[in-house]
């Protein structure tokens, strides 16, 4: 077996969690001394049960592992562990940070601002509108929006995230990465592995099952700079989410909302502990230390007004993520050499700059 097995299989040993993994790790320092280790050195790790000795040992099984580490990989699915380059820095000083990550796109850009937008599955029609537009302007302004792909508030912001050119969004799911869950958002689901990525602590086929989403709340408050809450009940689940950002030092945001509504109840509790109130996009930024003279939707209207439609297309097909002429020809479904003639005529007329080679973005 190579190390990427050794790490695989303790990811994967029954009853063995990030808690005494990492207890495993700081005594024997890697999987491949774990695997190696006999039955005696392994009960004198403090946590770790007869049963949890008897996990360990039984998963020995090379031929298994290899084989199931070759499936999941073949399946699309992307691996990283703690202490790898590519495991999202953001987590790494988290309590309880999980050991592993799958994955299915890639994962949140470390030098990019990220937001977690989340809420009441059961949101009032305003209350997704809201979202929404958070999401699309958040994901407008290069802002990463981080979610759990739920129904409600957290699947309307990334609706709105994915409808923006270039924006990014990813799902923290609380089941294994290659389940869909809830099912109705099979579409998201795909598209959002295109604009971002889907991302789950649980191995492939691991069931959507309750305490699961409590534990997974913790990723999508740790991979984010700031939490907005809207629509948050009493005994919402997004309080979780927002307190354990709390603990985290992470900037809370609370859209405000009648106290006659329920709603509203524990979003406004959060506020009276500090949370700050927000009522549109350029709260979210400034508290991101993110600054803009001009709102990118009224810039971006008025500039449209001035071009030719073959260069409206091009334009509002760019955002502030930069793009790949290629990727842009086949948004607008324009050819590469027209599509050329066009981002040049609009780089003269200075609404849009060159970031690299071949990539573009709006320029504010």
């Amino acid at each position: 077996m190579e190390d990427k097995h050794y790490l695989y299989w303790l990811a994967n040993i029954p009853g063995i969690g990030c808690v005494k993994i990492s207890r495993l790790i700081e005594y024997f320092g890697s999987a491949h001394d774990i695997y190696m280790s006999d039955e005696d050195e392994l009960k004198l790790i403090e946590g770790i049960s007869e049963k949890d000795v008897h996990n360990i040992i039984k998963s020995r099984n090379e031929k298994k592992i290899i084989s199931a580490y070759k499936d999941t990989v073949n399946s699309g699915v992307k691996i990283t562990y703690k202490g790898d380059n590519d495991y999202p820095s953001r987590l790494n000083n988290i309590y309880n940070a999980p050991f592993c990550l799958y994955y299915k796109g890639r994962l949140p850009y470390e030098d990019k601002p990220a937001v977690a937008i989340v809420g009441a599955r059961n949101a009032s029609y305003e209350g997704l509108q809201i979202a929404e537009k958070f999401g699309r302007e958040l994901a407008g302004y290069g802002v990463q929006v981080i979610s759990g792909l739920a129904r409600g508030i957290d699947i309307s912001s990334q609706r709105g995230a994915i409808s923006v050119a270039g924006g990014r969004t990813y799902g923290i799911m609380g089941c294994g990465i290659d389940i869909c869950y809830p099912l109705q958002h099979i579409d998201e689901y795909m598209l959002i592995q295109q604009y971002g990525g889907i991302i789950s602590e649980y191995p492939p086929g691991v069931k959507a099952l309750a305490y699961n989403f409590p534990m997974r709340n913790r990723i999508i408050s740790g991979l984010s700079d700031g939490i907005l809450v809207i629509e948050a009940g009493e005994k919402s689940g997004s309080l979780i989410t927002a307190e354990t950002g709390m603990e985290q030092g992470k900037d809370i945001f609370v859209v405000p909302g009648s106290i006659m509504n329920p709603l509203y109840k524990g979003g406004n509790s959060l506020i009276k502990q500090g949370a700050a109130v927000i009522t549109d996009t350029m709260d979210v930024l400034d508290a991101l230390g993110i600054f803009y003279d001009d709102s990118i939707e009224d810039k971006m209207r008025k500039n449209d007004v001035l071009l030719e439609t073959s260069e409206k297309i091009v334009y509002a097909s760019l955002s502030l993520e930069p793009a790949h002429i290629s990727e842009i020809a086949q948004r607008t479904g324009i050819s590469v050499q027209k599509t050329m003639d066009l981002l040049i005529s609009l780089e003269m007329k200075k609404l849009i700059r060159m970031v690299g080679n071949n990539y573009y973005a709006i320029n504010l």
